[in-house]
């Protein structure tokens, strides 16, 4: 029998001890695929589904492996910048109304 390609058995230690906390914080885990699960969830009366998929990532085509950390850094500073351009709206909204209300009074 042929060795796991490397991650795998991370990948099944750590799907089989997050389906079994998740259980045991009484959530329903359905599989869905091969390493896809989804939890149904009932929010204010309304019925969804959380889905979560494991992936074991390969990296760039130019032989780079993949840096998690890199990922997450990338995805820190995204998110700050949304952030920041969010809240230079509503400063600007807020500006534009106080005008607005100032040429009205």
């Amino acid at each position: 029998m042929a060795e796991p390609k490397l991650g795998e058995r991370s990948r099944e230690r750590i799907i089989h001890n997050l389906v079994e906390s998740l259980e045991n914080l009484e959530y329903e885990v359905l599989q869905v695929g091969s390493a896809s699960f989804a939890i149904p969830v009932v929010e204010d009366g309304e019925e969804s589904a959380i889905r979560i998929v494991f992936q074991i990532p390969k990296g760039a085509r130019d032989g780079e492996g993949y840096d998690p950390y890199e990922e997450a850094q990338a995805f820190a500073f995204k998110r700050e910048e949304a952030r920041k351009k969010a809240q230079k709206r509503a400063e600007e909204k807020a500006k534009k109304l106080a005008k607005q209300k100032k040429e009205d009074a």
